[in-house]
């Protein structure tokens, strides 16, 4: 059984491949120039706070650097009735930063993330309007690579490509191996015409068309993907913008890995469950005929891989215990009896082992085109790219379940 599912996984596997690859090969080499100082308009920023005292010092710096004319700039610091200091740390920056047009806004209860976007939406009198995570810090030149899409109507919002900021420690190392190839996905997905997400590192959005599809969506846990897929189910596109550089804090302790995780898969089954209605709808494109269909079967392939693979090992390791404890000399024989290259060889399932070989060959060819395409190094972290695929699925994997887990017990969303 568990070899034609490990079959069947690796020959989807091994076609989802040769389509970016495609994607890839056909992806169009033309920039969009960057708009001239008189055609610039208006941009509203907000940042959305919950206790990001410690962060929202380098983010305020970084606007202050914008290459962005300040009249054009409006600037909007909502502190979500944060339990530390950061609404006096805000209220220290709007001093600090006299010549930004920055305003402090101050819930008197939590009302999430959401929440906090909407009272700056509510107070937006920019034509184009961007949020930012307050742990996030911008490149001068972000913005207006930014605003150089907004000439087609169709298009609804543009995002950034997100960097982890210089990371340190381990789990920041092996985040930034997953970051660079999700920038990569992302940008394929925006050259095929299917990307549906809008993450909170500036993220630009026309004012008036979220005024028509409505308000950010408050109590669920990844408005960003809900958003996103508001937008498309009313026809309008998102875009990647490659130039638009951003960098943002990540979690540094398992803690708070697991807390980020569990909530953004929480997110992608409440919003894809509400958005069903996009699932292989022709209206809908390559989106609702292959992008959605691919997110949903993505998910399910990688929890009944490892699934299958983890209880095959556990099986195999229990094999090995039983008999080590009631055959005498087993567990010695066996470590030490190394087979041949001859015996190795034969012993492979040739149907398993063919396009499982050639999916990690084009998994290592996506991995190294992902460093290549965004001049990050590859050799110099060669070892956090391998312990990176090599870990990833049994904790995504942990995550999911946790995931899915919580929404079954139906657990308090929060931010």
């Amino acid at each position: 059984m568990i070899q034609y599912v490990l079959w069947a996984v690796s020959f989807v596997s091994l076609w989802i491949s040769l389509v970016w690859l495609n994607v890839i090969v056909l992806e169009p080499s033309v920039k969009r120039p960057t708009r001239r100082q008189g055609s610039l308009p208006r941009v509203t920023i907000a940042l959305p706070c919950y206790n990001k005292q410690p962060f929202l010092a380098k983010t305020v710096q970084s606007l202050a650097a914008l290459n962005y004319p300040r009249e054009l700039l409006q600037i909007i610091i909502v502190d979500d009735c944060s339990t530390d200091k950061t609404f006096t740390e805000a209220k220290r920056l709007q001093r600090a930063y006299p010549q930004l047009n920055m305003s402090l806004i101050r819930h008197s209860c939590n009302q999430g993330k959401a929440g906090a976007l909407n009272t700056a939406l509510a107070h937006a009198t920019g034509a184009l309007f961007a949020c930012l995570d307050a742990d996030t810090r911008v490149h001068p030149d972000a913005l207006r690579h930014h605003v150089s899409n907004f000439t087609d109507r169709h298009l609804g919002a543009v995002i950034s490509q997100v960097k982890v900021d210089e990371p340190r420690k381990f789990y920041e190392r092996l985040q930034r191996v997953e970051y660079i190839f999700s920038n990569f996905i992302r940008r394929l997905m925006s050259n095929l015409g299917t990307l549906a997400l809008t993450p909170g590192v500036l993220s630009m959005y026309r004012t008036d068309v979220l005024a028509k599809v409505g308000r950010f969506a408050e109590g669920g846990l990844t408005e960003d993907l809900e958003i996103a897929l508001r937008l498309r189910a009313n026809g309008y596109k998102v875009q990647m913008e490659p130039r638009a550089l951003t960098f943002t804090s990540v979690p540094q302790k398992w803690g708070a890995l697991w807390r980020q995780r569990v909530r953004w898969y929480r997110g992608f089954v409440i919003n894809h469950f509400r958005y069903r209605h996009l699932l292989f709808k022709q209206e809908q494109g390559l989106y609702g005929m292959f992008q959605m269909p691919l997110n949903i079967l993505g998910i399910i392939m990688l929890l009944t891989t490892v699934l299958l693979v983890g209880y095959g090992n556990l099986s195999d390791l229990y094999e090995l215990l039983y008999r080590s404890l009631t055959i005498k000399g087993y567990f010695i024989n066996h470590v030490l009896d190394f087979p041949s290259l001859k015996e190795l060889l034969l012993g492979q399932n040739v149907q398993i082992m063919i396009p499982l070989i050639l999916c990690l060959m084009l998994g290592a060819y996506l991995v190294y085109l992902a460093h290549k395409r965004f001049q990050e190094g590859l050799l110099k972290h060669i070892h956090h790219v391998v312990l990176y695929f090599v870990v990833a699925p049994y904790v995504t994997t942990v995550h999911w379940l946790a995931a899915l887990m919580h929404e079954a017990l139906g657990t308090r969303r929060k931010w």
